[in-house]
C-alpha cells in the first residue's frame, strides 16, 4: 500500500478542495498543492512530479478536466482520478476518452476515495512496468532486425509491426490482406506461405516458413516468419530479416561446390597421372624382363660351354651373374604381379576363405614332401571380397609362414579368424622364426627385408602385395611376432 503518495488536487471550489486535502493528509498522503485551473495545473506539473491527480471535471479557466487531462498525456504518464457531480453520458464519454485511472461521482466516502487512489496507484506501476517490457522488447526486436505480426484468419488480414512493415516492403505499419501479403513473397516461395495461411483449416498449427521479398532497389531479401496459433483462429508472432545469414549459407554452398567440382577435377588428373604412371611401369617391367632373362640364359651357356676356358673364379662370377640376374626377373614379375593387382576391378562376392586355404595348405605341403608339417585351416571362414585377391593374400603370407619355418623341426600353420567389434579378423600364425617387432612396420614397404637372402630368399614385395589388397578392400594389415617363436599375421576385409 501506497499511502504516502504525492496527490495534486485539481478543484475550483476552495472549501471542497481544502477539506479533500484535509482527508488525504489524515490517510497519509502527502498534498502539498491546490490548483484552480487548468493553466496553474500544467505550471504545478512543470515543477514538480505528483504520483497522482484528483481533478474536477469542471474547473475555472478556459480547459475543463478532460482538456486538461489530455494535455498532461502529452508529456507525462501521471495518472488521473476524475471527481465530479455531473454522470451524464456525454460528459462520461469524454472523460473516457482521456484514459482516467478513476472515477468517483459526488458525494463520497473517504473509504471509496481511498480505495480508488490505492487502485490507480497500483494500476500505473503496472502499467509502467508494462511500457519498459515493452520498450525493452521493441529494443531487443530491432537489434535482431525482428517485427512482430498478427494474423487474424477469420477476417483474412495481417497486421504488421513498423519494422515488419519495412521487412517485405510496406510504407507503414497497418492491417493488410493475405493477398496484399502474398503479392510481397518471391513467386516460388508463395505456396508454402499459402498453405498455412489457408482460411478453410479446421485446426491452425505453428509454423515457421522462410521466403524471399524482392522490392526497391535493394533487390531480394530473405525474411523468417515464426507464429503460433492463438484464440479466435489467429496468429501471432515474429518476422525476422534473415537475409545475411541465407546470402552467407547460399555463399557456403557456392564455394563449397565449387571446393567440390575441384576436388573432382583434380582426383581425376590424379587418377590419370596415377594410370599412366602404372602403365609406364607395367611397360617398364615387362620390356625389361627380356634382356633379364637373356642375361641369364647367356650366363648358362657360358657355364656349359666355356667353362674349361675359364678358371674357377671366372665360372664363380659367371654363376653370381646368372643368379642375380634370375633374382632381377623374379623381382620384376613381382613388380608386375603388383601392377596387375593394383589395375584390376574388383569382383566381390561371398568368398570360401577356408578353401582356398586348405588348397594351398596342400600345395606347399605336395612342394617339400619330406619336411615335419602341420597345416590348420578353420572350417567355415567366409568374407564378401574378391576372390583372386583374397587367395593372393592366403598364397603370400602361407608363403612366408612355409618359409620362415624352414628351419624348425616341425612346421605348424595355423589360418583361423576371430571376432572383434562383431567384424571377422583373418589370421595366419606360424611357428617360425619370427623378428623384433621394432622392425614390423618395414615389412610391408616394398624390396624391405629382415633377412639376408643367402638365409631365406625372396623378393621381399609379398607383404606389400598383402597390405595394398586389403587396403583396397577397405580393410588393414598388421602383424605380431617374438624372435624364435613365431609370427602372426592379422588382416580385415571390410568390402
Amino acid at each position: 500500500m501506497n499511502s504516502s503518495a504525492h496527490i495534486l488536487i485539481v478543484e475550483d471550489e476552495s472549501i471542497v478542495a481544502f477539506n479533500l486535502q484535509q482527508r488525504l493528509s489524515h490517510m497519509g498522503y502527502h498534498v502539498p498543492d491546490i490548483a484552480a485551473s487548468g493553466c496553474e495545473t500544467l505550471h504545478l506539473l512543470s515543477n514538480s512530479s505528483p504520483d497522482l491527480i484528483l481533478m474536477d471535471i469542471h474547473i475555472e479557466g478556459e480547459m475543463d478536466g478532460n482538456e486538461v487531462a489530455a494535455r498532461i498525456q502529452e508529456t507525462s504518464s501521471v495518472p488521473v482520478i476524475y471527481l465530479t457531480a455531473y454522470s451524464e453520458d456525454a460528459t462520461l464519454e469524454r472523460a473516457r476518452l482521456t484514459k482516467p485511472y478513476g472515477y468517483l461521482l459526488k458525494p463520497f466516502s473517504e473509504r471509496e476515495l481511498h480505495a480508488t487512489i490505492q487502485m490507480a496507484l497500483e494500476r500505473h506501476v503496472v502499467a509502467e512496468a508494462l511500457v519498459k517490457s515493452q520498450q525493452l522488447l521493441q529494443q531487443a526486436l530491432d537489434a535482431a532486425q525482428m517485427g512482430t505480426v498478427e494474423i487474424d484468419c477469420a477476417a483474412s488480414h495481417i497486421r504488421l509491426s513498423q519494422q515488419s512493415a519495412s521487412l517485405i516492403g510496406k510504407d507503414e505499419e497497418k492491417a493488410i490482406t493475405f493477398a496484399e501479403f502474398l503479392l510481397a513473397v518471391e513467386e516460388a516461395d508463395r505456396p508454402a506461405i499459402a498453405a498455412h495461411l489457408d482460411t478453410t483449416k479446421a485446426q491452425l498449427v505453428r509454423f515457421s516458413e522462410e521466403f524471399r521479398v524482392r522490392y526497391g532497389a535493394e533487390g531480394e531479401n530473405w525474411v523468417k516468419i515464426d507464429v503460433s496459433p492463438q484464440p479466435g483462429r489467429r496468429f501471432s508472432g515474429i518476422v525476422q530479416n534473415i537475409t545475411t545469414r541465407k546470402r552467407a549459407e547460399i555463399q557456403t554452398l557456392q564455394l563449397n561446390d565449387s571446393l567440390e567440382r575441384q576436388v573432382n577435377e583434380r582426383t581425376q588428373e590424379l587418377e590419370q597421372s596415377v594410370r599412366e604412371l602404372e602403365a609406364f611401369s607395367y611397360s617398364a617391367a615387362h620390356d625389361l624382363r627380356a634382356p633379364i632373362r637373356a642375361i641369364a640364359g647367356l650366363s648358362n651357356v657360358m657355364i656349359e660351354d666355356y667353362a674349361q676356358l675359364l678358371d674357377s673364379t671366372g665360372v664363380k662370377l659367371l654363376k653370381n651373374m646368372g643368379s642375380s640376374a634370375a633374382r632381377m626377373g623374379d623381382l620384376i614379375d613381382a613388380l608386375l604381379e603388383m601392377s596387375r593387382l593394383s589395375r584390376s576391378t574388383m569382383q566381390l562376392c561371398e568368398v570360401d576363405i577356408s578353401q582356398i586355404a586348405n588348397e594351398l595348405a596342400g600345395s606347399l605341403m605336395a612342394s617339400e614332401a619330406q619336411r615335419r608339417a602341420e597345416i590348420t585351416v578353420n572350417p567355415g571362414l567366409k568374407a564378401i571380397a574378391d576372390p583372386t585377391l583374397v587367395r593372393c593374400v592366403l598364397d603370400n603370407l602361407m608363403r612366408n609362414a612355409w618359409k620362415f619355418s624352414a628351419k624348425k623341426q616341425k612346421t605348424c600353420i595355423e589360418v583361423n579368424c576371430f571376432l572383434q567389434n562383431d567384424e571377422p579378423v583373418f589370421y595366419v600364425r606360424d611357428e617360425g622364426c619370427g623378428f623384433d617387432m621394432q622392425f614390423a612396420e618395414r615389412l610391408f614397404a616394398p624390396f624391405n627385408r629382415l633377412h639376408n637372402q643367402t638365409e631365406f630368399s625372396g623378393s621381399g614385395i609379398g607383404l606389400s602385395i598383402v597390405r595394398r589388397v586389403v587396403s583396397r578392400h577397405g580393410g588393414r594389415v598388421w602383424v605380431n611376432s617374438t624372435p624364435n617363436v613365431g609370427s602372426t599375421f592379422v588382416f580385415t576385409l571390410r568390402a
